[in-house]
C-alpha cells in the first residue's frame, strides 16, 4: 500500500495517507526524541553556509534504525538492480525524506 506525506506541522507531527484497492488509511505520526533530535540537527546544519564547489558537503542526517530498514530493503529486494548509493540517494530525494537534507537540494 503507498504511503503518501499530506503535511508535516512546525512541531513535527506528520500526516499520511495509505492507498489501498478499496480503501483510503489516514496515519498521524509523532516523531519520538530521538528523531526530533536528528531532525533539529538535520534543520540546523542545513542553515549553515556549505560551500557549492566543495568535495565535501554534509548531504543528510539519517537515523541509524532507519539506515538500517533500507539497506534490508535495498538487500532483499533492489541489490540486483541498483548499487546501494544509488538507492540510497533515490531514498533521500524522495519527499518522504526530504526533511533528512541537510546541504544539496538534489543529490
Amino acid at each position: 500500500m503507498p504511503r503518501i506525506l499530506l503535511d508535516r506541522s512546525p512541531t513535527g507531527v506528520e500526516h499520511y495517507v495509505h492507498i489501498g484497492d478499496r480503501e483510503l488509511v489516514l496515519e498521524e505520526f509523532t516523531p519520538t526524541k530521538v528523531e526530533k533530535l536528528i531532525v533539529d540537527e538535520a534543520n540546523r546544519l542545513r542553515g549553515l553556509d556549505q560551500r557549492r564547489g566543495s568535495a565535501l558537503r554534509h548531504a543528510a542526517t539519517v537515523p541509524i534504525i532507519l539506515y538500517q530498514a533500507w539497506r534490508k530493503e535495498w538487500r532483499e529486494k533492489y541489490s540486483d538492480k541498483w548499487e546501494w548509493r544509488t538507492f540510497l540517494a533515490m531514498k533521500l530525494n524522495s519527499a518522504d525524506y526530504a526533511y533528512l537534507r541537510t546541504g544539496v537540494r538534489r543529490l
